[in-house]
């Protein structure tokens, strides 16, 4: 049952991942102007910041569902 989970966790991680790249990518990629780049990347940072707490708190919710609490 925990090698279920452990694999649902693993597409998680995988997926957000893969998202992370696609972003960095597209980027570095797109054409427009240094200044452009630099602030989405600043804004980026907000969205990195709301990612990692809606991450945080799904982790939470999964482990105390795992562990039956």
């Amino acid at each position: 049952m925990k090698d279920e989970g452990h694999s649902s966790g693993s597409m998680l991680v995988s997926f957000l991942l893969g998202g992370i790249v696609g972003a960095v990518l597209s980027f570095l990629f797109a054409p427009q102007s240094g200044d452009e780049t630099r602030k989405k990347f600043s804004d980026a940072d907000d969205v990195k910041d709301r990612t990692t707490d809606y991450v945080e708190k799904n982790k939470e919710k999964i482990t105390s569902y795992d562990t039956g609490g």
